[in-house]
């Protein structure tokens, strides 16, 4: 009777130390306005920001976020436990690199824009596109679709790893397009002391726009983790809406 005693004891003590360990999940993003950017006092904020601190605390998880080039925010939520990733398309090269949960944010569509001052470009479809040349951010969701698309690195695609760089290359005219969404151009152009009409918006990138903007985890996270955080987003869009 008492080892049996001890025993439940026991099982009871390690049950609710088990229970009282918090959470704790390193969020990894990118410079992404105005889902998620750093603002002027060193805060990571923005819509995707926002809903992802609102869904972590409402489970009670610690969590800090910091903020990455995309290709290093991309690695570590691929090898790190523990790991969170947002805003991240999900696509089929990048399905079995992570743990989904989707859908974060409302579908966003995105452009291809040229300088207005480029009177020679006039395009009717994105194959049209290949005649010209496009910048994009390595391993960004417009690199991997474009990719697919039959476009080339070297050819027609310009790849960097630096956002500020693309737009530098793009307003100096060394490429003929950049895919952004409206908003980044308009916010990229003020930061630049040029008003929208500097550019003209192309076309839609039409197949890109149906992609899922998600959170992911890394393969090595606890899957009951992934769960909780999938019920609390499922609870939150349908409490407020997918934004």
């Amino acid at each position: 009777m008492f080892r049996l005693l001890v025993f439940t004891t026991a099982i009871g003590f390690f049950t609710s130390l088990y229970a009282s360990e918090k959470v704790v999940i390193s969020v990894v993003t990118e410079e992404w306005r105005p889902f998620n950017y750093t603002n002027e006092k060193g805060d990571i904020v923005g819509r995707s920001t926002a809903k992802v601190k609102a869904i972590l605390d409402s489970l009670n998880y610690d969590y800090h976020i910091r903020s990455y080039p995309w290709t290093r925010a991309m690695d570590k939520a691929k090898r790190n436990e523990n790991t969170l990733i947002y805003s991240i398309f999900r696509t089929p090269e990048r399905e079995a690199s992570y743990q989904w949960v989707c859908p974060l944010i409302a579908p966003v569509k995105v452009y291809l824009f040229h300088l207005s001052k480029r009177t020679d470009i006039n395009l009717a479809s994105l194959e049209d596109a290949k005649q010209y040349t496009t910048s994009v951010g390595r391993q960004a969701r417009s690199h991997e679709f474009l990719l697919n698309q039959g476009f080339k690195e070297g050819v027609n695609l310009d790849v960097t790893a630096d956002p500020d760089a693309e737009m530098r290359t793009f307003l100096a005219g060394r490429v003929d397009f950049l895919v952004q969404t409206e908003w980044e151009m308009s916010e990229s152009l003020k930061a630049s002391k040029l008003n929208y009409e500097a550019v003209t918006r192309s076309i839609e990138v039409t197949s890109l726009n149906e992609r899922q903007a998600c959170m992911a985890f890394s393969r090595n996270t606890d899957k009951r983790i992934v769960a909780e955080v999938q019920q609390a987003l499922e609870e939150y869009n349908a409490k407020y809406g997918l934004q």
